[in-house]
């Protein structure tokens, strides 16, 4: 859709862009584009899209997979929705909750393609990768902030819980930024697609590893070293050892495989 469309359905339709819900709608056909190709659907793929808005990108992705699922918060989209975009199963309610839900599920394999609302673009990314029936890939627009999270490496110093909790399952590529004024209202800040594809640790991690529980405390306090943050979980000169790190070594050092070697060397044994 271009600029003048999209302030013509809203007018039309009475719709007031929400900030507070993070809407601002696609108006690039060629970003469009890059989506589309990114995503490389099959006619056969389930797709699940979060925060459709007025159906730009709802309508590419129902021309192309099998099955769309959207999830959209805004009462007033979901009724245009409901009136203007034929073949898409459209959920009315709030993306973060509904990830909770552990009777929400989408039959796998199935992907991910969304604009995602910037307002809980976090949340629902720590939800998408925590799920037991995670999507095989995701093709999202993101705060370039956001993405550049995602796509961090060891001492950067973008490279979080976040970056961590996500490379663990996919392998994460910053496919094109997007200037504010590819949406409508424009943001204040720079955009970017990013393509996460699924893959699987290459140290396995055991099962009852208390990883999350890990990385989230050496990250809650990353100047301090992590053997004073560590040390509730057990033997941590051990653990330390196995994984290679410094006994000075801070959060922001440790690469994913040895986040893994700790959370292993610390799961309790029976």
């Amino acid at each position: 859709m271009t600029l003048t469309q999209v302030r013509q359905l809203l007018a039309e339709f009475d719709i007031r862009p929400s900030k507070a819900l993070g809407q601002n709608f696609l108006i690039d056909g060629n970003i469009l584009r890059i989506l589309i190709e990114q995503a490389d659907l099959r006619g056969d793929e389930t797709v699940l899209e979060i925060g459709p808005g007025l159906g730009a990108l709802t309508l590419e992705l129902v021309a192309r997979a099998k099955r769309v699922v959207a999830i959209e918060r805004d009462k007033r989209l979901c009724q245009y929705l409901r009136d203007h975009v034929d073949g898409v199963e459209l959920i009315e309610g709030d993306a973060v909750k509904i990830l909770e839900q552990p009777d929400f599920r989408i039959a796998a394999p199935y992907k991910v393609v969304s604009n995602l609302p910037y307002s809980i673009s976090t949340p629902i990314l720590e939800r998408l990768v925590e799920r037991k029936d995670q999507p095989r890939a995701m093709v999202l627009t993101l705060q370039r902030e956001v993405a550049n999270r995602l796509a961090a490496t060891p001492r950067h110093k973008d490279y979080g819980a976040l970056t961590v909790f996500t490379q663990l399952w996919y392998h994460v590529t910053i496919a094109h930024l997007i200037s504010p004024g590819c949406f409508y209202p424009a943001p204040h800040v720079d955009s970017a697609i990013v393509v996460l594809e699924r893959r699987d640790p290459r140290v396995k991690l055991l099962a009852g590893a208390p990883f999350h529980d890990l990385v989230r405390a050496g990250f809650g306090q990353r100047r301090k070293m992590l053997r004073k943050l560590l040390a509730k979980f057990g033997d941590v000169d051990a653990a330390f050892a196995a994984a290679s790190v410094a006994a000075t070594a801070r959060a922001e050092e440790l690469a994913i495989d040895q986040w893994i070697v700790l959370a292993n060397s610390l799961h309790p044994r029976t």
